[in-house]
Parts: C-alpha cells; structure tokens; sequence
C-alpha cells in the first residue's frame, strides 16, 4: 500500500490523537502542538503508561542515527531505559532494521572514581549492555565518548532524558545536523513527535508518510 499523504492542520490535541485512534487518519505529525498535552492525550486514548519516543537524526557528515531517550522526564533510570531500548530494536526490527546500540554513560571507565554520579552512570550503562546482549541484541558501552558510539553504533542511548534532549538540540540547533522527528515506538501506529523550534516539518510528514507505507507492506 503507498502512503497518501494529505495535509490536515488541527489545533488542539484531542482532535490529532482521536483521529488516529479512529483511524481516520494512516499517521500524525505533533508539530507546533505542546508536548506536554499530546502525549498526556496519547496515554489515554491509547491507554499507555508511558510513550516511548526515539528520535531519527543525522549529524553533520551525513549519517543517520537514532537517539533515545530524548524527553526530559524519561529515562530517569536503567530499567526504563532498557524498556526504551528493546522497544525500539522491536519497532525497527519489524520494519527490516536489526540495529546495533550503543549504550552512553557520564564519563569513561577510569573516571569512575571522580565522583559518585559518574560511578553509578558508568555501572548503569554495563548493566544495560549486559542485559540487551542477554536479550540477543548487539550492544556496546562507550563511557561519554558519544563521537564513537555515533561512528560504530545505529542506536545511541542517552543517560537520560536530559542528557538526550541536550544532545538532539546540540546536533540539530548548533551543530547543523538534521533531525527528522520521533516516532513513538510503543503505539501500534504511526505518531511522529517533532519540536515546536523546527523551521519546518516537511521531513517529519514524509517520514510518517514512509512509516505507514512500510508497516502496510510488512
């Protein structure tokens, strides 16, 4: 099935999400919308503890990566992390990518003595490669050197949220990377999650547009 893409611009969060949950649309793009109020609607509607989001980027030498998590308030601890993590390597799996991650942490191995935040971020991210090794996904921890994660590693994960948000708004924002949106890998369909800063929201439209015809073919 190729995707139809049309425009329908709505102004509030209710209308978005309840028209993908009726399915009277095949995906959604949040764009100037507040996040806050979108995935609070998205919870109820689609009854969701938790919306999972990992961003598709692409730095300024032109490769493409993912980046989770990238929401302020998620990824606050490994075990929400390693949920994140087996998520999105289902999500993509099911759409022909069997990703490889890397797992980031606060500083390097030998720094682990620096000071307690940096041993527990350190410890948290062997712990997370051991258990998605356990899981049979490739997985790697790269300490803070995130320039080796991006060059070895298609998934790179954050040590939080704030770290990860951090790091999309340094790539995008300054750096001159692109950033294609996040699609929410937990949903069932598809919702793409955007900033409001972007100057334009072309590339997450199309990249809906891409998700819906590729999970229709599968």
């Amino acid at each position: 099935m190729k995707a139809n893409v049309s425009f329908v611009g709505v102004s509030d969060a209710v209308t978005l999400v309840g028209s993908l949950k009726r399915g009277e649309i095949d995906g959604a793009v949040r764009g100037v919308l507040s996040s806050a109020q979108v995935i609070k609607q998205l919870k109820t509607d689609f009854g969701l503890k938790e919306v999972m989001r990992t961003a598709i980027l692409e730095d300024v030498r032109g490769k493409q990566f993912l980046l989770a998590p990238v929401g302020i308030d998620e990824g606050s601890d490994r075990e929400s992390r390693l949920a994140l993590v087996e998520t999105t390597a289902a999500y993509f799996r099911d759409l022909g990518w069997d990703i490889s991650i890397g797992i980031l942490s606060k500083g390097r191995p030998e720094d682990r003595s620096r000071s307690d935040e940096v041993k527990m971020s350190l410890e948290d991210g062997e712990w997370l490669v051991e258990a998605l090794r356990r899981s049979g996904l490739r997985a790697e921890h790269f300490g803070i050197l995130v320039e080796d994660a991006v060059s070895k590693a298609e998934l790179i994960v954050a040590p939080d949220g704030v770290t990860g948000n951090l790091m999309f708004r340094s790539i995008h924002f300054i750096g001159g990377g692109k950033a294609y949106g996040a699609p929410v890998v937990n949903l069932g369909r598809v919702f793409v999650d955007t900033s409001r800063a972007k100057s334009t929201y072309s590339d997450s439209i199309l990249l809906a547009a891409g998700l819906v015809e590729m999970r229709s073919g599968r």
